[in-house]
């Protein structure tokens, strides 16, 4: 039985030789995957990496506003995780260094009946802008389409 919120975390905190088994795994359940990294100190550019590495994967299709305004709640949140809560917008004086994964498919690998899901996980280091200063941190959130 797999979840698409363990995956998701799973292939976050996955090592590189771990990820490729985790990712042929997952595409046999056929969820879409999306992966990426970002480092910056700017809210909306964490945000504007995952919308954009989203509709490059084809996460969702270019005229499907669910898909797009889901992933946007599903990466907000995620990113208020990551955060310990509000962020704001703009620059929130931290610098990040964190790697995303989204995914698309369904809740459960067991059930068909619960429609399609998206999740979005953030996972990597943050902290002040002073080398050694940063900390682990991660933020997931799933949401139906």
């Amino acid at each position: 039985m797999a979840k698409i919120g363990k995956l998701t975390i799973l292939l976050l905190i996955s090592s590189a030789e771990q990820e490729k088994e985790l990712i042929k795994k997952i595409n046999s359940f056929r969820y879409k995957i999306c992966m990426g990294k970002v480092g910056t100190m700017k809210s909306e550019e964490i945000l504007a990496a995952i919308e954009t590495a989203a509709r490059r994967e084809g996460i969702f299709c270019d005229n499907s506003y669910r898909g797009e305004h889901a992933l946007y709640h599903t990466a907000l949140n995620a990113l208020k995780g990551l955060c310990r809560g509000e962020i704001g917008i703009g620059n929130f004086l931290r610098t990040t260094g964190v790697k995303f994964v989204i995914l698309r498919g369904p809740l459960d690998t067991t059930r068909n009946d619960l429609g399609e899901w998206i999740s979005v996980g953030i996972y990597g280091m943050i902290g002040a802008p002073i080398k050694g200063f940063e900390h682990e941190a991660i933020g997931l959130d799933i949401n139906t389409i």
